[in-house]
């Protein structure tokens, strides 16, 4: 079988979303909890990261151990939802935290690849007029952020 420029694993594809720019989608049919493809870029030691807005886009993955990615590869591609059916999980491999995105549920082929974000933002402002979701699912929430992480404002 020949492999599209767009296939990255067999599982993900990458192709315009109707969300926002080019999105990752299903190839085929995912079980829940499948391993689809990681999360790769420019490693960031604990206390670096990068310019965090660039045409309001983010790419940044900050891991537990305080270190990032700023994501240039395929994963990074996968676009937010408040109502996702993949996530980003953490696993220990060649002596560093990495990060991979795994199915939450069964997904169909063709349907998009969505995980939720969750930004650590300063306020309620930024969260609503910087990171905006536009992923139209029944529950969204309007921001990208992660609303249990604003600061509390003191007085």
């Amino acid at each position: 079988m020949a492999t599209n420029e767009n296939d990255m694993t067999g599982k993900v594809i990458a192709r315009k979303s109707g969300l926002h720019g080019r999105g990752l989608f299903a190839a085929k049919d995912l079980s829940a909890d499948e391993k689809l493809i990681e999360y790769k870029g420019k490693r960031y030691a604990q206390g670096e990261m990068p310019n965090m807005l660039v045409d309001g886009l983010t790419k940044f993955l900050g891991l537990s151990d305080g270190s990032g990615i700023d994501g240039t590869g395929w994963a990074a591609l996968a676009n937010h939802g408040c109502a996702p059916n993949c996530e980003l999980r953490e696993e220990e491999g060649r002596g560093r935290l990495r990060a991979w995105l795994y199915s939450l549920r069964e997904i169909k082929q063709g349907e998009e690849l969505v995980w939720d974000y969750r930004l650590d933002v300063a306020s309620r402002k930024e969260a609503y007029s910087l990171w905006a979701c536009a992923c139209g699912a029944e529950e969204c929430r309007g921001t990208m952020a992660n609303p249990d992480k604003f600061r509390k404002r003191k007085g």
